[in-house]
């Protein structure tokens, strides 16, 4: 047996060597830059153990429960929100985190209006609404934005809003442009699925590393929530990872095993259609995926007829059939990919047997490069634990927060960036990770 794995792990190491393609060199790519084109740096392996501290209850309100995980300077408020609209959740939400919205979105706020302005011609927006934010503000940008894409919205996440920015006393308007941002600033991410002979016994496993501002407090107020609608409705329960006041999905899982994973495109090849601000924001189609598809072929049968806005890489893994898939994602094009057709097929991005992956962006060879290494390294024997080893603090991705799931057994893992007035290393890929057993968490009763 021991002779026929070393055979078998040989074989897949061959076959990786050997494949290759000439669709892309990294020298006749233009206009990387050193972020995609040069870095080929690699951080040391995380040592910190993982918490697997049980919740400690804090309070309890009509339709919500809050509670504490983690330890030290890595805790994470954990909220249980019950209803039967999306005006329930916002109120319960807003009513148990009060304090934290009240210290967390003004402070984003005040710092993405400057940070936004300073790199606008970096942000390749369209020239009328660069001349919105110049001219009027952002704040009237992002309102514009707001009406653009309301009619494509379910009316629950609205309510939902309301709800919070009514129980929390905090302006509506303000919550509202806080979740217009994601389309106008995206983010470098990278994200995985894993699964069959790729992982220590078949597992599937999903990352989604978020490499975004560090610098606005978001990580000051870590949350993850898991909703329990009431309502056939409002779909089933769920769990999103985010930061006080944030109600819109980068990062999650749902009850029924789905995971979603997601890394904004700066730098697109001409496979990928053209870009629109009127749609159904990314954040609201993934938080979609996770609370009302039930399975990988409903969620990827969403992506292909909602409206979609600008240039993604998206993940959906799927723990029940056990398989993953990645998605290129514009307003005018999607492409689906699993390990037997993944793009971009280049010599520093190969195709590995049971996996689908992405590093920081599509023609990003460095980063991609080192992202498959690294699986690569560990073939075979990957798990959470050695995920969060050897995987996310090599190649150094997620700096703001990571979420590494295990959609066999429904486990999520979760770190976030040093906050404000803390200790250790800055990047969230490099400090301790909590785990949440989402199947107790999915049955908590309130």
């Amino acid at each position: 047996m021991f002779s026929q794995s070393r055979l078998y792990y040989l074989f897949i190491g061959l076959f990786l060597v050997i494949q290759t393609s000439s669709s892309y060199k990294p020298s006749s790519i233009k206009n990387l830059g050193a972020f995609c084109a040069n870095d080929t740096s690699h951080g040391y392996p995380n040592l910190n153990p993982i918490d697997q501290s049980q919740p400690r209850l804090i309070n309890k309100v009509e339709n919500g429960t809050l509670y504490q995980i983690g330890s030290g300077d890595d805790q994470i408020w954990l909220i249980h929100v019950y209803g039967n609209t999306g005006y329930d959740f916002g109120y319960a939400y807003g009513t148990l985190l009060r304090d934290q919205i009240h210290k967390v979105l003004p402070r984003a706020w005040t710092h993405f209006q400057q940070e936004i302005i300073d790199s606008l011609k970096d942000l390749k927006l369209p020239k009328w609404f660069e001349n919105i934010i110049v001219n009027q503000g952002l704040d009237v940008a992002l309102d514009f934005q707001n009406e653009l894409v309301k009619k494509y919205t379910d009316e629950e996440i609205y309510n939902e809003m309301r709800g919070l920015a009514d129980a929390s006393q905090i302006d509506y308007k303000i919550v509202t442009r806080l979740h217009m941002l994601g389309e106008i600033t995206r983010g470098r991410c990278s994200l995985y699925g894993l699964w069959g002979n790729v992982t220590l016994g078949g597992k599937t496993l999903q990352l989604r590393a978020l490499d975004w501002d560090v610098d606005a407090g978001l990580q000051d107020y870590p949350v993850v929530t898991i909703y329990h609608p009431r309502t056939s409705k409002l779909g089933h329960a769920f769990a999103n990872v985010a930061w006080a006041g944030y109600i819109g999905t980068l990062t999650g899982m749902s009850s029924l095993r789905l995971g979603i994973s997601e890394i904004g495109v700066s730098f697109p090849d001409n496979t990928f259609g053209d870009e629109s601000m009127s749609g159904l924001p990314f954040i609201f189609v993934e938080r979609y995926i996770l609370q009302y598809s039930e399975t990988l072929d409903d969620a990827l049968s969403f992506i292909s007829d909602v409206r979609r806005t600008c240039h993604l890489i998206l993940g959906v893994a799927d723990g029940k059939l056990g398989t993953a898939r990645m998605i290129q994602y514009s307003h005018s094009k999607v492409n689906f990919f699993d390990d037997q057709n993944l793009q971009p097929l280049a010599d520093w991005h190969p195709r590995i047997p049971n996996a689908v992956y992405s590093g920081m962006d599509w023609l990003c060879p460095s980063r991609q490069y080192k992202l498959y290494r690294a699986i690569i390294d560990q073939y075979g024997q990957i798990t959470p634990e050695l995920s969060i080893k050897n995987i996310t603090s090599i190649v150094k991705t997620g700096d703001l927060h990571v979420g590494v799931y295990d959609l066999t057994d429904n486990i999520m893992y979760v770190a976030n960036a040093r906050g404000t007035d803390e200790q250790g290393p800055k990047e969230a890929y490099n400090r301790q990770f909590v785990k949440i057993v989402l199947n107790i968490e999915f049955a908590r009763q309130q």
